[in-house]
């Protein structure tokens, strides 16, 4: 079973995850890709839902998913799922020298000591990081890893929902999507996301995901909180010293932060001082064409869904 594999998209792509504390459910209609995003309306994203159904059992998350893409009139809608971030494990490994067609079986024995399950049981997909992007000249690649239960079972609650599942995605790639959609990555850009105490940086360069990194941050996406500065400005560097020194890359060209109650404010002037690239929000209630019915604070929210629904239908 393949994670990550392509099929022909349409319009009005819904995009679902599954989450602890909820289900974020998503319609969206991608604009052509290499349509410049500022050309008018027609040239950005439509978003005609984005909603966060909180609920933290995950019979009931079916059951309400179900009543709400009824009454949204989404039923037999092509449908993107994306993992929830517990849902899987990403492994950075040096990609057997194997055909194509075999590279998935070769990378299940080469991960098989890094899963805490049996490997025959793991269901898993891989991506190649580009051979001139590599580090010290081995082809490397990500690895996503999750249970075949687990798979079995998002399967079935899309499926109980009346949806009709395309592609698995990850929260990975489905932020280098939005990335890509919402921004020009041709110099390099590194998404940072926070909230819930953690956080992930994500370089994008062209349509290809270079680095994806996690990390703890407190900070918890409160009204009034801070960002916690020194701490942020260490995990950020430190994930570009391991990107330009170890993977040997160039520098991306700029870094965007995104995350709930991220505003303007909390970027202070001690935090794009110390970092040496210019520091920005990713403004994506701006970056797309929402639908009456969206409300802003839902977007963060619903950014893994997002992004799944705006998947790159070529050069993926």
């Amino acid at each position: 079973m393949s994670l990550f594999r392509k099929r022909p998209s349409s319009t009005g792509i819904v995009g679902v995850q599954f989450n602890k504390g909820g289900v974020s459910l998503v319609c969206a209609e991608a604009s052509p890709l290499g349509a410049p995003a500022g050309e008018g309306e027609t040239a950005r994203p439509f978003l005609q839902v984005a909603e966060w159904l909180p609920e933290s059992d995950s019979q009931r998350q079916t059951g309400l998913l179900e009543e709400r893409v009824e009454q949204l009139g989404l039923r037999r809608k092509p449908c993107h799922l994306v993992l929830g971030r517990e849902d899987y494990n990403l492994l950075l490994v040096e990609a057997p020298a194997v055909p194509a067609s075999e590279l998935r079986e070769a990378l299940r024995w080469r991960i098989r000591d890094l899963i805490d399950f049996p490997a025959h049981q793991a269901v898993l997909d891989a991506f190649l990081l580009p051979e001139d992007r590599s580090r010290g000249g081995k082809r490397m690649a990500y690895v996503a890893v999750a249970h075949r239960h687990l798979i079995e079972q998002r399967i079935a609650q899309v499926a109980d929902a009346r949806l009709d599942l395309q592609v698995i995605d990850i929260p990975e790639l489905a932020l280098r999507n939005l990335v890509y959609r919402l921004c020009d990555t041709a110099r390099g850009v590194a998404l940072v996301k926070l909230g819930g105490g953690t956080g992930s940086l994500h370089i994008v360069r062209g349509d290809d995901l270079h680095l994806a990194r996690r990390f703890n941050v407190p900070y918890e996406g409160g009204l009034l909180e801070d960002l916690p500065e020194d701490v942020l400005l260490l995990e950020i560097q430190r994930s570009l010293d391991y990107f330009e020194r170890q993977m040997r890359q160039p520098p991306p060209g700029q870094i965007c932060l995104i995350g709930e109650n991220l505003s303007p404010d909390k970027i202070t002037e001690s935090l794009t001082n110390g970092l040496p690239m210019p520091v920005s929000l990713l403004d994506i209630e701006s970056s797309l064409t929402l639908g009456d019915q969206v409300q802003s604070h839902t977007l963060t929210l619903c950014l893994a869904a997002i992004g799944a629904a705006l998947r790159l239908t070529e050069g993926d």
